[in-house]
């Protein structure tokens, strides 16, 4: 018996539009506090710059990154997890998972977050993918591949990533160690080798774009014969140029400053504060309002006062300091060398360079893992055909959209994974912070080139760990417990994420459904029949029938002909 339907048309699930609307928003705002939070850890926390300029800039370049370099083509099925074959003639259902998968993506990573654990929040979504394939098809329906492909290649990144990175970071700070650091004359050593650090950082992060972050244009350079990704020496040109520039600039006019500004300045060893006690994140906006009379204020004032002390009074939490009460950390940070302040003050002005080129890189890949879900449902809530596509069109407005949560974010919550990260995991310095940024690139560049899905997380986290071994303390320079912490949340990501979207998932589309048999919530399917007469079947579930499948048609049309 040839079966014919109609798909049921998707402006009747304008409810799975507007969660995934509102998950988007909430899974953009986890990326931010969690993810961008931990790519600027070590700048604060190495005191290359303040908690709000952090903030401001990696806001700034976040936004930017994602609405004129974000992918305006974004794959709906999550690195190759699933077959979108599986989901022909009912993309209501897909549409239905890509829900499930934002929401336990960012129940996930909001959750990590508020307990400070770093994790990935592209592994994140990724679970979240395979949560809901397996309660639609079951394991099988699942591309667990091989060691550079599907879940298992995501495993292997756990590992590969890391070690990526600490091997990068390592090799550079060593060549800075010894060629600047150790050296008696560290600070005009530093400003002779700052352009060349430049270009080349500048080159790095610059092909980084082109080759990984640049998706909107990426169709471009698909179609040029000389620009392709089997051959990327155009792009290997063009960010050797971008790094010629900044470094032609830095020589020129960035040294001259940098001499003029720190020549004078002692060069003492510059230590971590050690706080007796952690600042409120509320008290600087308390203290204003106390200063103020408070009581004479207007009732709006107060209410104003009290949401911006509630959204925002993070941006006055010291990240940087250690309590001097805790024994174990004070060890750790006396286990790392310090060097000189005028020597690190040049490496945070090359911190700040790199830090502020890697967010935006972030914000034109990364806003994929937060509007991906949303943008594969807005795709086929306006698509009526049945037909489900591995890729679906990003409109611009979701771009914006993905990108002002991502700030709103790092700017409301990122103060927690920066209070955990940085200076709480090892002793951070500018020079040390340089090494690590760079060499969390050059892993994600690498692992880019074999297709490996990592994160800049694990990255910058191996180089952390990498880097902070580099002490005559050894062993002792690392917080291990911290360590531990981010090892285990790395491991419980995807299970976690995909078991709260495959338990969501099955809530939803296997429960039981009031039936209706008059046709009233919507056209009831056609069941034809060998001989070329049509009947309906005798009832369908009313009003999300999530799954119709061949047996239920055939059975139906059994007990009409009965």
């Amino acid at each position: 018996m040839a079966l014919e339907y109609r798909i049921v048309p998707k402006n009747r699930y304008w409810w799975i539009l507007v969660l995934g609307f509102f998950f988007a928003a909430y899974d953009a705002f986890g990326i931010g506090s969690n993810d961008v939070a931990n790519s600027f850890a070590n700048a604060v926390s190495a005191k290359s710059l303040t908690l709000k300029q952090a903030v401001v800039i990696a806001g700034v370049m976040e936004f930017v990154g994602a609405l004129f370099l974000g992918s305006s083509v974004t794959d709906t099925v999550r690195s190759n997890i699933i077959d979108p074959n599986d989901y022909d003639n009912q993309s209501d259902v897909l549409m239905l998972g890509m829900l499930c998968a934002s929401i336990g993506s960012s129940v996930w990573v909001n959750m990590a977050t508020k307990f400070g654990m770093p994790v990935s929040t592209t592994h994140a979504t990724i679970g979240s993918v395979i949560g809901f394939g397996i309660a639609f098809g079951g394991a099988d329906s699942i591309n667990w591949g091989a060691w550079d492909d599907g879940v298992i290649g995501i495993v292997v990144g756990w590992g590969i990533a890391p070690v990526l990175a600490g091997m990068a970071a390592v090799a550079i700070y060593l060549i800075t160690d010894f060629t600047v650091l150790r050296t008696e004359d560290s600070f005009n050593r530093a400003l002779k080798i700052f352009p060349v650090y430049v270009f080349f950082s500048f080159m790095l992060i610059s092909f980084f774009m082109f080759y990984k972050g640049f998706g909107r244009y990426e169709s471009t350079f698909q179609n040029m014969t000389w620009g392709s990704m089997g051959n990327p020496w155009p792009m290997i040109f063009i960010a050797a140029g971008v790094g010629l520039a900044g470094g032609l600039f830095t020589h020129f006019f960035l040294v001259r400053y940098l001499r003029k500004k720190y020549q004078d300045l002692p060069d003492d060893p510059d230590n971590v504060i050690l706080s007796p006690s952690k600042i409120d994140p509320e008290s600087a906006v308390k203290a204003h309002a106390e200063a103020n009379a408070p009581e004479k204020w207007p009732w709006y004032k107060k209410y104003a006062i009290t949401a911006f002390n509630y959204l925002f009074g993070g941006l006055d939490k010291d990240v940087v300091s250690i309590d001097a009460n805790d024994a174990h950390m004070v060890s750790v940070h006396e286990s790392a060398k310090s060097y000189g302040t005028r020597t690190e003050k040049i490496f945070s002005s090359m911190q700040i360079f790199t830090s502020s080129f890697s967010a935006l890189a972030h914000g034109s890949n990364d806003v994929a893992n937060a509007v991906g879900p949303f943008s594969a449902v807005f795709y086929f809530w306006n698509n009526d055909s049945g037909v489900v596509s591995s890729k679906s069109d990003v409109p611009t407005w979701i771009l914006a959209y993905g990108g002002f949560f991502i700030v709103l974010g790092l700017a409301m919550q990122g103060w927690r994974m920066m209070a955990v990260m940085g200076n709480h995991l090892t002793k951070i310095t500018p020079s040390r912070g340089f090494a690590m940024e760079m060499g969390a690139v050059v892993a994600v560049l690498i692992a880019s080139d074999r297709g490996l899905p990592v994160s800049t997380t694990q990255c910058i986290i191996g180089a952390t760990i990498a880097v902070g071994l580099v002490n005559p303390g050894v062993w002792r320079a690392i917080n291990w417990r911290m360590a531990f912490v981010s090892f285990t949340a790395w491991v419980i990501t995807v299970p976690a994420a995909g078991l709260v979207s495959g338990l969501i998932f099955s809530f939803v589309a296997f429960s039981p459904k009031i039936q209706d048999c008059s046709g009233a919530f919507g056209e009831v399917p056609l069941i034809s029949g060998d001989n070329g007469t049509t009947w309906q079947p005798f009832c369908i579930p009313r009003p999300y029938g999530f799954m119709y499948t061949d047996e239920f048609y055939t059975n139906a049309s059994i007990l009409v002909q009965s």
